[in-house]
């Protein structure tokens, strides 16, 4: 991603030139200033124990001088906050919006229950998830009481191309969505253009053969998955729901024998 340090609102933004004309009449509408702002927020995970200018400005790949002014301005809004080592933290502005997105996710209440009882039966983890641009982000987690179920949580982030829960969104998206999603990948590079195609088309295969999108020991080479896309009732957001667990207690048959069929009617009750 080629580094550009202005802040003008209004300029046509790089590399519309090739789009048609309806299509650039939209863009003159898009605020680059605010859109680097919020890259500047997303690009914090739950690992991080903070992050300085220089770390924020090499994961949104922009100029130091621009990521300082922005993470001045968050900071004096409250949406970050600087600890005593000069490092950056998500500041509690940023928990007022994610709590009043999450309360509009009543889906959860509805799921949690049936996520229960298929997590402990099968010995993982089932979890819902939606996409923020190229991953899926973790909005609800039941786990096994087992020894051995991962340890994810809400708000970890899985990868689009490579996870059975991100493979299951690409395969139910819509085509203007799937677009919009690979024009993102072709500003990255060329080779990741090619593996989220490459996903999909592999995750197209996965729903004709089992109905649901698989991935054993891709995401994670000791890990197996299984995963489906649902857009809830009364909904209009796509989601995936995915039940996961280590390959050691785990396998593949288990999966796709025992509990594949018990998650398809989950997200079919979620739906329907």
């Amino acid at each position: 991603m080629q580094a550009i340090d202005s802040d003008t609102v209004g300029q046509d933004p790089e590399g519309t030139e090739h789009l048609d004309p309806a299509r650039k009449n939209e863009e003159r509408y898009f605020i680059t200033a605010l859109a680097r702002g919020l890259e500047v927020l997303a690009c914090f995970r739950s690992a991080d124990k903070g992050l300085t200018n220089q770390q924020i400005a090499e994961r949104c790949g922009l100029p130091k001088s621009t990521v300082t002014r922005f993470t001045y301005t968050l900071t004096r809004l409250g949406y970050l906050v600087q600890d005593t080592g000069g490092r950056y933290i998500l500041g509690t502005a940023t928990l007022g919006l994610g709590s009043a997105m999450l309360a509009r996710l009543d889906i959860r209440q509805l799921a949690r229950p049936m996520m229960q009882e298929l997590a402990e039966f099968s010995g993982t983890t089932v979890s819902i998830a939606v996409r923020d641009r190229l991953s899926m982000i973790y909005i609800e987690v039941c786990r096994s009481t087992a020894a051995l179920a991962l340890a994810l949580q809400v708000g970890s982030r899985m990868p689009l191309a490579v996870s059975a829960i991100g493979r299951a969104y690409l395969v139910k998206a819509s085509e203007q969505e799937r677009a919009d999603i690979l024009a993102r990948y072709r500003e990255l590079d060329e080779i990741a253009y090619e593996a989220v195609l490459a996903a999909i088309a592999r995750g197209e295969r996965d729903y004709a053969q089992y109905g649901c999108t698989t991935s054993f020991g891709e995401w994670q080479k000791d890990v197996n998955g299984i995963a489906v896309g649902f857009v809830p009732i009364g909904g209009n957001q796509l989601m995936s729901i995915n039940c996961g667990g280590p390959s050691s207690s785990v396998s593949k048959e288990f999966l796709l024998d025992e509990v594949r069929p018990r998650l398809i009617e989950i997200a079919g009750r979620l739906e329907s």
